[in-house]
């Protein structure tokens, strides 16, 4: 129960036949004080508990204008489907074969917790690895250490973190908030609310870094789990707009309460949408800039708030200054594409152009790899 800025929680009593209950504030409830850690690879899933889970996390990331949303829920009722360890290391390893053996293939998801009654060995509640968002290695797993949710959202947050490519905060990180931070390496008794100065430059970083493109893809609305929340800052089915809660909404163009359109408003969002009306087709409506040499502008149609579709320049124009040519809006060059069938690290230098294939040098000899066709150097051959 959140009053103000207040948080309090509320518990029935077990030996109470009357339904009574016991109130307490958050940070007065004793929890195991655990540690977090990190690997260099990831996993996840959720489990008990799951709508309290998400809720908490989504909120502690929506300052970083990121949105948690639920896709799935898998409990195991019957049996564990993987060998559960206490040591966690054993867990994630399998949990995260798991996934890629068996819930990949059965449900598109970008992201997967597993959370678990095991206690993990010493003091650690939770297990992730960096930079793993987006990749086969993105998950964590969490140890179901309290009965209150938000104790074990918090722990779930701080794995995502990590998949985010945020490290543990050092004293030279900054954190604005007296109950601490997401990213810190342990967990006491007052849960954190906010990130440190060092988590958001990590994250800007990884998704800077990283391909990320998965986070972009938004799922549709029969692929929410629980059905269409009113204040959760998704557009959900019988719903115009959805700017989050009474408190935390900004937009004048949509009502918090009703998440319906505001008097006179034609729209509440969009690259197109402008003080609640949907911008006209004009030479000067462009709602999204070429990225490179083989992208093209968009502009507003004056029929949608939302810019069109991506798109981009005809296969076989040249860029990147003569470098390649443009091919389903990227711009491959020959060293790139041995660098993709190859590798890069030492297997290879600078690739050559004999009679229209391209071959990649093994590094310090004279010796071809095996010679290599593309339609990019087709194009440059026959063009």
């Amino acid at each position: 129960l959140r009053v103000k800025n207040q948080v309090y929680l509320i518990e029935p009593l077990e030996e109470s036949l009357d339904g009574d209950h016991a109130i307490y504030k958050q940070e007065h409830l004793r929890t195991k004080q655990g540690a977090f850690g990190y690997i260099n690879d990831t996993v996840y899933n959720l489990g008990p508990k799951s709508s309290g889970l998400y809720k908490g996390k989504n909120m502690l990331y929506r300052p970083l204008n990121i949105r948690v949303r639920l896709v799935g829920l898998e409990i195991w009722s019957n049996r564990n489907l993987i060998d559960v360890s206490n040591i966690p290391n054993l867990t994630l390893r399998r949990f995260l074969q798991w996934r890629q053996d068996s819930l990949l293939k059965r449900k598109k998801h970008d992201n997967a917790h597993f959370v678990t009654a095991v206690d993990f060995e010493g003091t650690t509640v939770g297990l992730a690895s960096v930079n793993a968002m987006c990749s086969p290695s993105s998950g964590a797993v969490n140890e179901d250490h309290n009965k209150n949710p938000i104790a074990v959202a918090s722990t779930i947050a701080h794995e995502m973190g990590h998949n985010l490519g945020m490290s543990h905060d050092d004293s030279n990180c900054a954190c604005s908030s007296d109950k601490g931070c997401v990213m810190s390496d342990t967990i006491g008794y007052v849960y954190p609310d906010s990130f440190s100065t060092c988590s958001q430059s990590s994250l800007k970083e990884f998704l800077q870094s990283y391909d990320t493109s998965c986070l972009l893809d938004v799922p549709n609305e029969g692929e929410l789990y629980g059905g269409p929340v009113c204040g959760n800052a998704f557009v959900e089915k019988g719903e115009e707009c959805d700017c989050g809660t009474v408190e935390e909404c900004n937009n004048p163009c949509c009502n918090a309460t009703t998440c319906r359109l505001t008097e006179s408003a034609h729209c509440a969002y969009g690259e197109c949408c402008h003080n609640c009306q949907v911008s006209a087709k004009l030479p000067t409506s462009l709602c999204r800039k070429s990225a490179h040499d083989c992208d093209l502008d968009e502009y507003c149609t004056g029929e949608s708030a939302f810019c069109p579709e991506d798109e981009y320049k005809m296969n076989g124009l040249p860029c990147n200054y003569n470098q390649g040519y443009c091919y389903n809006g990227q711009c491959p060059t020959h060293k790139e594409h041995c660098k993709m069938l190859w590798g890069s690290g030492n297997i290879l230098t600078e690739p050559l152009l004999i009679h229209c294939f391209i071959h990649c040098f093994y590094p310090f000899t004279n010796i071809l790899t095996q010679n290599l066709y593309s339609f990019f150097v087709k194009l440059m051959c026959f063009l």
